[in-house]
């Protein structure tokens, strides 16, 4: 998902207020034409099937673009018990009942939900159920109407929360998805879309305006990626194991003058709801040739690494590769959507594994910032709670919140890129191996607690993962003064 500069008003919780609200749209519109422009629609994700990766889990890994200075808090969400007739407040007016329990979950999130609109961006939940969001965009929504509340509508952060607070498997988070994206219908986008995921599938799930919505199994097999435009061909509308969707998709589409089913054309999704321009324009379909094939060079046994540098990638070494040997940043380079951009506010690869505790078995790799630039630290879905650093900092500039830390340390090296991505790449990578080779022995002690004393076990991964979180907020400070030095020093 990606707004930058998305009007920052607020949706009042009384009707008046709403309505009030609601009454300036074409103010706040005709702000996001100023501010908003085609390019800037961002975000990559990845969701590899468990006959594709290297060890058996499912991974899906994700890149978020939001820019505006939306900094990223890392915040555990216990799990919560709801008294009778307490609700879920929208952002665009009204409610949903709350059930009597939601999960415990771990998340990115924006420091403030009025500052995007949105919160919660991504995360994992107690049953390892894993969910990201890029943006999309549905066909003949012109620019001026693109952002429009939809009074009682869902916003992608809210489809997100609710996921990770109310589902126990993939599947179950898609029928979720579809049932709120037709009972309320999606909010301040042109449409949007999900990866999720468990330790046994994933899942693609595309929305678009009006209430219409479909979903795709990604096949154990296969490693396949979205970015910012709808991909569901045409596929089998009766294939309930691999393919959900709204009651209405083709007699809506009928309706709109989308579709005819009696040219004998099969009815496929993208060309049908998707807006053609998006579909074919070079900022989709580069990032879709290439991580496609990235993929395709390391399947059948793709890893959590492969993740790691397919998000980090700038296309080097190939024919897209724009920067001449780093003579320019990568990320100032006009007319090439690369996959790694100066307006990636988190990255992250999860782990999904089926053989371990969830508290153990799922742990998602978080990124603050740019990840060419930052380093990948491991958050069990165990963890009790995450550092200070991780949880603070607004669109102001603040020192001690790890959001700027690395995004000095991303400004920093873009200045200079040629002279100091080595020395940085090289800090990091010695550190993500050796929290790698960890890994294994971490997970082996924890395991050993957790059939005795599962508190102590948690207690463990809280110390592990914050150690590391840490230490790389450290290293980053220690590299910003080394490069600050050697460019001062010129």
């Amino acid at each position: 998902m990606m707004i930058v500069g998305f009007p920052r008003f607020s949706v009042g919780r009384r009707p008046g207020v709403l309505a009030r609200q609601i009454s300036t749209v074409f103010f706040v519109c005709l702000l996001s034409l100023l501010l908003v422009t085609s390019t800037a629609f961002a975000c990559t994700t990845i969701i590899v099937g468990k006959a594709a990766t290297a060890d058996g889990s499912v991974l899906i890994a994700h890149n978020e673009e939001l820019g505006d200075n939306s900094a990223q808090h890392l915040v555990v969400v216990p799990k919560k018990t709801h008294s009778p007739g307490d609700v879920f407040e929208l952002y665009s007016g009204g409610s949903i009942p709350q059930p009597e329990t939601t999960n415990a979950y771990i998340a990115s999130k924006v420091f403030d939900k009025e500052h995007i609109p949105g919160d919660f961006t991504g995360g994992i939940n107690e049953y390892q159920v894993a969910i990201f969001n890029n943006m999309a965009w549905t066909r003949d929504i012109p620019e001026e109407t693109a952002w429009d509340v939809k009074e009682g509508g869902v916003i992608w952060t809210e489809f997100t929360q609710m996921v990770l607070e109310r589902a126990k498997n993939a599947r179950e988070a898609v029928e979720l998805i579809g049932m709120l994206a037709e009972k309320y219908e999606l909010s301040c986008d042109p449409g949007t879309m999900f990866g999720v995921a468990d330790p046994n599938e994933g899942w693609w799930v595309e929305i678009a305006r009006g209430g219409q919505w479909i979903a795709q199994r990604v096949p154990d097999d296969k490693a396949t990626m979205r970015a910012n435009t709808f991909r569901i061909g045409a596929v089998d509308l009766d294939d309930s194991e691999n393919v959900l969707h709204s009651k209405n998709l083709i007699s809506y589409a009928v309706k709109k003058g989308w579709y005819d089913p009696s040219s004998g054309e099969p009815f496929d999704f993208a060309k049908v709801y998707g807006q053609a321009s998006e579909r074919e324009d070079p900022y989709n379909t580069l990032r879709h040739e290439m991580v496609q094939k990235m993929l395709d060079e390391k399947a059948p046994r793709i890893t959590k690494e492969h993740l790691m540098e397919i998000l980090r990638s700038h296309y080097e070494g190939t024919e897209h590769d724009k920067t001449n040997g780093y003579e320019k940043s990568p990320h100032s380079i006009e007319g090439v959507r690369t996959i790694c951009r100066v307006s990636t506010e988190v990255s992250a690869v999860a782990q999904l594994r089926r053989w371990l505790p969830a508290e153990i078995g799922g742990v998602m790799w978080w990124c603050m910032g740019t990840p060419c630039t930052g380093v990948y630290v491991p958050w069990y879905m165990g963890t009790k709670e995450i550092p200070r650093e991780f949880q603070t900092g607004t669109n102001s500039y603040t020192r001690s919140s790890a959001y700027w830390r690395f995004f000095d340390l991303t400004e920093l090296a873009d200045w200079n890129y040629k002279d100091v991505i080595d020395k940085v790449r090289a800090t990091w990578r010695g550190f993500e191996v050796n929290a790698q080779i960890l890994q294994q022995d971490v997970e082996a002690r924890a395991l050993r607690l957790y059939s005795g004393d599962r508190n102590k076990a948690l207690d463990l991964l809280t110390w592990y993962s914050s150690a590391l979180a840490r230490s790389a907020y450290m290293t980053a400070e220690e590299l910003i003064e080394e490069i600050k030095t050697e460019v001062y020093a010129q």
